[in-house]
């Protein structure tokens, strides 16, 4: 006896939903470890430490890299979840936004860190430069030696 079409449209459909199903369960996984990681950096920034300086960023970008192909796979339709069970589709979606929260909370971090990291060397490029500054001339308009107390160092306090 032939198998019957009906069947094999019921066992593709299966195969179709246990694909999708294994898909969302994978890309659902990445999601909550791409969690995790943004969390563990967001701490850190937090505590003071640099984000470069942590084991974290490689780990981060290897997932944001895993994170990027399964967005272009879905973009060109080389992944489907339309088949996947509805309860595992919602789960995706609630860690989806989950994970874009915590993304937005990164990059004000790393905002915050950056603008600190500029004052920082503001504050060593304007030490340098005070540093390395000429001595005060010692010669009036004249162009002859002036007396000592025009030749003293302007203090902006005296002037405020």
């Amino acid at each position: 006896m032939p198998p019957s079409p009906l069947l094999d449209t019921v066992s593709g459909g299966q195969a179709r939903r246990q694909s999708a199903n294994a898909a969302i369960k994978a890309m659902l996984a990445l999601v909550d470890d791409l969690i995790v990681v943004i969390e563990e950096e967001n701490a850190l920034m937090a505590a003071g430490i640099p984000a470069s300086t942590s084991h974290l960023v490689a780990r981060k970008r290897e997932l944001s890299g895993q994170f990027s192909h399964w967005i272009a796979g879905l973009r060109s339709r080389d992944i489907a979840f339309a088949d996947a069970d509805a309860a595992l589709h919602r789960r995706l979606i609630a860690s989806s936004e989950v994970l874009r929260l915590h993304m937005n909370d990164n990059v004000e971090s790393l905002r915050s860190s950056i603008a600190a990291t500029r004052r920082r060397i503001d504050a060593i490029m304007r030490a340098i430069r005070e540093q390395s500054a000429p001595p005060p001339s010692r010669y009036g308009a004249n162009g002859k030696t002036a007396p000592a107390q025009m030749a003293q160092t302007i203090r902006p306090s005296r002037y405020l």
